[in-house]
């Protein structure tokens, strides 16, 4: 299909180009010029603004994330740490993206907790074997992992100078990249000094003008993964961040909006952490000549692909870098850091990964938010099917639950969700704890009242865990809200009646996974 947009804003490198036409043929761009260039059957689109399609740095996949992401405009992701089966079953689903596979760390190293079991570097023996496993899996790129833990208070195993210097002149001998994670300043300097090329996060302690000069001096890039803080309610309650987005939400398909919704309601810290230092430190890394790259690190809680990297161009923006520098961040330059030739421009020849929006991002960088279209080599960017998006959900969903139960073994005292069982062993439902309390909860997962004390949140699950069931309660899929009864209730899924008579549906009512299902008692 050929596509011709006339009289259309076009963004280049962050910046407007003279021509206000550009024509698509065969996934790639074809030409950029005048309204003559548009050709006998070309469909036309008309205005708006005209990006090369996003680049987000840094994700970590699930099943579907390419597509919900391309839904966002986010037309390519380099993924920093996913383990190879998952890899090769979103290949084989046609799926284009950049990855690193597993990435290197220590014996018991981080993230141990969200992907164990896989392949461990003991020392710098293990380097070339390791890098070259990596290879045969299809890795673009080497990840590693410099982190004691110390940054969230934990003690945890990392790799030593030699073993990352290892790492690197393999990994180099193969012509990939290193990627490095680390949160501190010094270990930031540390790595680079041992080979790595990319900083897979901002440093989260302020950066000395000697430590911002060394990254400098070491040619290394920086992603900034800013939006990290989106995972964290405000100050002052309300949901996450993300959730406020209303031309972000408008797009987010229903399952994705109550994934979200049950991350606002984990246990938070009571001060939810913010981005200061990093963006401090972002800024200075990006006046100093470095590379700073748009990343996000999804999914992590309150992170969804596509979405939540254009937060992080709002992040970059409210750092101090210019709107133009911050779709730079997300376009031409990871495709440069990365290897990506045939992407992140509006160039001839280049693929036809595109995003139109309305609005002037180089102006208001959520204009970015506001999407008309977006194609992927020349073709409208669909969702993934309901059978991959709920894939996707159940492998977030089977992580999180794996790295709560590993940290409850670690701290006996760590936040989770408490079960609540009648006298006679029979569940009444769970008390989940919150920053402000803890939230009485059904064995369906619905609220059965306001965040108090655990007390009284257990009182409430004794009264009404099960008394509940009989009541009327406001329930929705993807329309309307609608007055149902809960004719019987699963952990994972309800047999609900409509009440309203009109409304088709079998006498006995319906199962609806609660994935399909909102549920309110008012």
């Amino acid at each position: 299909m050929a596509i011709t947009f006339l009289h259309t804003r076009l963004i280049d490198r962050g910046a407007l180009l003279a021509a206000d036409c550009l024509r698509v043929a065969d996934g790639r761009i074809t030409a950029i010029g005048g309204p003559d260039l548009a050709q006998p059957g070309d469909e036309v689109v008309h205005g708006g603004t005209l990006l090369p399609g996003l680049i987000d740095a840094h994700v970590h996949l699930v099943p579907g994330a390419t597509r919900l992401a391309a839904t966002y405009g986010v037309t390519t992701l380099i993924d920093q740490f996913s383990k190879p089966d998952l890899i090769a079953a979103e290949r084989a689903a046609g799926a284009d993206f950049r990855t690193s596979s597993i990435g290197a760390t220590a014996p018991g190293g981080h993230p141990t907790l969200a992907y164990a079991p896989f392949p461990y570097v003991s020392g710098p023996a293990d380097a070339k074997q390791f890098v070259a496993d990596r290879v045969a899996e299809g890795a673009d790129h080497l990840k590693l992992i410099y982190d004691d833990g110390s940054g969230a208070a934990m003690n945890i195993p990392t790799l030593d100078d030699p073993t990352i210097r290892a790492l690197a002149e393999a990994a180099h001998a193969h012509n990939l990249k290193v990627v490095a994670h680390v949160s501190t300043a010094a270990g930031a300097v540390k790595v680079v000094e041992c080979g790595a090329d990319v900083l897979a996060h901002a440093p989260s302690d302020l950066m000395t003008p000697a430590q911002v000069e060394a990254i400098a001096q070491a040619g290394a890039a920086v992603i900034a993964t800013l939006d990290i803080t989106d995972g964290f309610a405000p100050a002052g309650g309300g949901g996450l961040p993300l959730m406020g987005e209303v031309e972000l939400m408008a797009r987010l398909p229903a399952r994705w909006r109550r994934v979200l919704d049950k991350q606002s309601r984990r246990w938070m810290p009571p001060e939810a952490p913010d981005n200061t230092i990093a963006r401090a430190n972002t800024l200075a890394l990006h006046r100093a000549g470095v590379p700073v790259l748009a990343g996000t690190d999804a999914p992590n809680p309150g992170l969804v692909f596509g979405a939540s990297l254009h937060r992080e161009l709002w992040h970059l923006v409210q750092a101090g870098l210019t709107p133009a520098e911050a779709i730079v961040a997300a376009t031409a330059g990871p495709a440069e850091v990365f290897g990506l030739a045939d992407r992140g421009r509006l160039a001839v020849g280049a693929r036809a990964d595109l995003l139109l929006v309305d609005g002037d991002p180089l102006a208001d960088i959520t204009a970015t938010q506001q999407i008309r279209r977006t194609w992927v080599s020349g073709e409208i960017a669909v969702p993934a099917s309901d059978e991959i998006e709920l894939a996707g959900i159940r492998f977030i969903g089977e992580t999180t639950d794996r790295i709560i139960t590993a940290l409850k073994e670690m701290w006996p005292g760590f936040p989770a969700p408490e079960d609540v069982y009648r006298e006679d062993g029979e569940l009444l439902g769970h008390v989940v704890p919150m920053t402000g309390g803890w939230l009485p909860i059904t064995v369906f997962g619905a609220a059965l009242g306001p965040v108090t004390d655990r007390d009284t949140a257990v009182e409430t699950l004794e009264d009404k865990g099960l008394s509940s069931l009989g009541e009327t309660w406001w329930a929705r899929t993807d329309g309307d809200w609608q007055e149902a009864t809960i004719i019987e209730a699963q952990p994972d899924r309800v047999r609900l009646r409509w009440k309203d008579p009109m409304l088709d549906q079998p006498p006995a009512g319906q199962w609806y996974p609660l994935t399909d299902l909102d549920l309110e008692l008012r």
